[in-house]
């Protein structure tokens, strides 16, 4: 039987109430969830955005102007 759950009060109610096992796979979801959720800080946009940014043609002058935000 599945009962919607529309407040904070009744989810946490419905956590209390979980086994083990289902607790642990409810808590691997949320921190998956809130990684998909949550957007990196700026440093990690900017490594992300630099990883293989030195190949070949690209010059001293193309990886620090991407240093400096420039795109």
């Amino acid at each position: 039987m599945f009962h919607a759950m529309s407040t904070i009060t009744e989810i946490e109610a419905a956590i209390e109430r979980l086994p083990e096992p289902e607790l642990a796979e409810l808590a691997a979801w949320l921190e998956t969830f809130r990684a998909l959720r949550t957007p990196p800080p700026p440093v990690e946009r900017w490594l992300n955005r630099a990883v293989g940014a030195a190949k070949q043609g690209v010059t001293t002058a193309d990886v620090m102007a991407l240093t400096r935000g420039e795109d």
